[in-house]
């Protein structure tokens, strides 16, 4: 590889073999075998390169070559480029021989899937948008109006002058309202609209960015957690109790656990008599996760400051959620210390129950801090993170497995964590792959929450946690699934709107962004009143 960039060197310097051998005091013939990897690059020659030639040594290191062939392999792996079957050996020729189309090839697929993910996202919030939603609807409806009154016409030359008026008139009528229809949509390509759509982000939206951009770690917070951890642990009564003696004791705030009221609340803060009350039907786990947020909330606002004003989010509603988000992160870190549970994830192979177990706490709080495990030097598997209602309606969400999870709908109905309702209480496991190739591991359990009682409805959630496939071997759940055999993995998407699979039984919607170059008609959307399309999955 070094003899590839000495001769790209001499070339550049527009020089014979016989010149720039003259030159670095060498024979043209080894100054030909160095060129042809044949004879190493000792020091000396290195050395008298970068003297006379003026080329900074750095520019003969092999790292970066390394790097820009792992960025073309990655890139030629992208599904995009199947047919063309290219061998490692050419990607290493073109590094050594043209670093520079090298590099320029890596910017411009970087460039291409940036712009892709745009379209996407902006594809994601048209199908959303119930502006846009409701005049396609009128689009349709009135161009069906125009068709029939313009067949009827067309088809029926023995109506009267006085009927044919009647529907000339009823077709003038349509065709106006078509008319205001489409320039309403001109419009909206125009940009007014999409600029609207551009802005229109809630406030969840903007803290799951403020999350995603922090890779949901935050190192201040975690010092903090370990900080307070580190002062009750040991005291008498156990964690609760260690925790409670710090909200008296630092902040003057009293614990409360209230009896079960007709109405019952989970949590309420009574800031002028400086108390925390909790109800007495909230389990353990809940309890001193509770207690820690409100410590957090009380004792962070520097720390929650500073990541908000670097968010620079847009209104109070939106700061008062991030804060929150925040203090719930502080939270997990109280109940599950970054060093123990690390070191015992990676001990028990991340068996969620046994974890849950060990720090007491929460199928879901467990979950939620597997996928915070990112500090350098000391990282965990990429988890993403998923909660979804029983509706479908997503409630939480971070991608850290590179797993694209949709911020407006539903997700794609072909995700384990749908089917995880059907068996309360147990993991399912699901290998899916998206269509650009990409490969996750998952699992998803779907849980009840509340305060119990007979006449106090339940909450129910599946949580979804999920790695990229190269991870799957380090986690327990992957034993006995055979991850060689292709009929065992799921074809899954983003959402109906963002995926291009034509072949989908379960689609819903049709597709806002094609396939790049299909081979085949995209399948229709099964007809809910179709008998047949029971019968169809």
């Amino acid at each position: 590889m070094l003899g590839k960039k000495v001769r790209r060197l001499r070339r550049e310097q527009a020089l014979t073999q016989v010149q720039m051998a003259d030159r670095l005091g060498i024979s043209p013939s080894y100054l030909n075998l160095i060129e042809h990897d044949q004879r190493p690059l000792t020091l000396p020659v290195l050395l008298k390169l970068s003297r006379i030639f003026e080329v900074d040594l750095q520019a003969f290191s092999e790292d970066d070559d390394g790097r820009l062939f792992a960025d073309l392999n990655e890139i030629f792996g992208d599904p995009l480029f199947a047919h063309l079957d290219l061998a490692r050996a050419e990607l290493n020729e073109v590094v050594a021989a043209s670093p520079a189309v090298a590099q320029a090839i890596s910017l411009l697929y970087r460039n291409y899937r940036g712009a892709r993910d745009d379209l996407e996202t902006l594809a994601e919030r048209l199908s959303d948008d119930p502006l846009l939603t409701t005049a396609g609807h009128e689009l349709r409806t009135l161009l069906t109006s125009v068709r029939s009154f313009a067949e009827i016409l067309h088809d029926n030359a023995q109506l009267g002058s006085g009927q044919r008026q009647q529907f000339l008139g009823i077709l003038v009528k349509e065709s106006e309202r078509l008319t205001e229809q489409v320039e309403r949509v001109l419009d909206i390509a125009g940009g007014a609209a999409l600029e609207r759509l551009g802005d229109a982000r809630s406030p969840a939206d903007e803290v799951d960015e403020l999350i995603q951009q922090h890779a949901n770690h935050f190192p201040e917070l975690e010092r903090a957690a370990a900080t307070l951890r580190q002062a009750v642990d040991g005291e008498p009564g156990g964690l609760e109790a260690g925790l409670a003696r710090q909200l008296a004791e630092r902040h003057g705030t009293g614990l409360e656990i209230t009896r079960l009221q007709p109405d019952p609340v989970a949590e309420r803060f009574d800031e002028a008599g400086r108390r925390l009350l909790l109800s007495e039907m909230l389990p353990p786990a809940e309890r001193s996760f509770r207690l820690a947020r409100r410590l957090g909330l009380l004792s962070c606002e520097p720390i929650f400051h500073n990541y908000i004003g670097e968010a620079r989010l847009s209104d109070a509603e939106t700061a008062r959620l991030c804060r929150r988000a925040l203090a719930g992160y502080f939270a997990g870190a109280v109940l599950m210390p970054y060093e123990p549970f690390l070191e015992a994830a990676r001990t028990l192979r991340y068996d969620i129950d046994r974890l849950s177990r060990r720090f007491g706490t929460s199928f879901e709080q467990t979950c939620h801090r597997l996928a915070t495990l990112q500090r350098a030097g000391a990282k965990g598997v990429p988890f993403h993170f998923l909660r979804v209602d029983i509706a479908g309606n997503v409630s939480k969400r971070y991608a850290g497995s590179g797993l694209r999870i949709p911020r407006h709908g539903g997700v794609c109905p072909r995700w384990n964590v749908h089917a995880a309702f059907l068996s309360p209480g147990r993991i399912d496991r699901q290998i899916a792959q998206m269509p650009d190739g990409g490969t996750f591991f998952c699992l998803a359990r779907a849980v009840a929450e509340g305060l119990g009682g007979h006449l106090q409805p339940k909450s129910h959630f599946a949580i979804a946690i999920g790695c990229d496939v190269s991870y799957a071997r380090e986690i327990v759940y992957a034993d006995g699934i055979d991850f060689d055999n292709d009929g065992a993995v799921v074809p899954v998407g983003s959402s109906c709107r963002l995926c291009d699979r034509s072949d989908c039984a379960q689609r819903a919607f049709a597709p806002l962004v094609p396939d790049l170059a299909p081979d085949e008609p995209a399948a229709e959307p099964a007809d809910p009143a179709d008998p047949a399309a029971d019968t169809a999955a």
